[in-house]
């Protein structure tokens, strides 16, 4: 008699969970994405980044661990390279002569999306692209230009976009939408 009610409440359970978990599936699988051509991406990631009021470089250090800053990158070029500006002695200059492997992401809240961008940063001191990539009100953070101001070019990688408002979500599997760089 013990044998049989166990089974009937084993069943009842084992049926319950496949239901629970059916649901769940159907659920995901409605923020799974239908196929987005890498065009119609990269113009919604560029929307994402030009309304984005939250934007982060993050660099690791000598330990292998990251760090996280809010920055403000120039408007990124066709190419889809990062320029940013920095002070010469900061902490990140030195994480990204040690490990060049950084990431810039871009977050816009209202739209629940964000673009973060893999790639591979370098230090720049050339004056004519500091001037390039300049803002005048900096001038008090940097008074001598040609000596505390430098640039990071970042050259992308990796592109992964999420977007709620763009309905662009995960894969199958699970993982954002994204353009290799290095395969484009």
């Amino acid at each position: 008699m013990k044998t049989k009610s166990f089974l009937k409440v084993t069943c009842i359970i084992v049926a319950l969970l496949f239901v629970v978990s059916s649901l769940l599936a159907q659920e995901n699988e409605e923020n799974v994405s239908p196929e987005i051509t890498q065009d119609s991406l990269l113009r919604t990631a560029r929307t994402i980044i030009d309304s984005a009021s939250c934007r982060v470089l993050i660099t690791v250090d000598e330990n292998g661990k990251p760090h996280a800053r809010a920055m403000a990158p120039f408007p990124i070029e066709d190419s889809w390279v990062i320029w940013l500006g920095t002070s010469q002695g900061s902490r990140k200059t030195q994480q990204i002569q040690n490990n060049p492997n950084v990431i810039v992401y871009y977050y816009q809240p209202k739209g629940l999306s964000y673009v973060s961008i893999a790639g591979k940063a370098r230090l720049v001191n050339d004056p004519d692209l500091k001037a390039k990539y300049w803002v005048e009100a900096w001038k008090r953070y940097y008074p001598d230009r040609d000596k505390n101001y430098i640039l990071i070019e970042v050259i992308p990688e990796n592109l992964e976009i999420v977007s709620y408002k763009h309905n662009i979500f995960w894969d199958s599997k699970g993982a954002p939408r994204s353009v290799d760089f290095m395969t484009k």
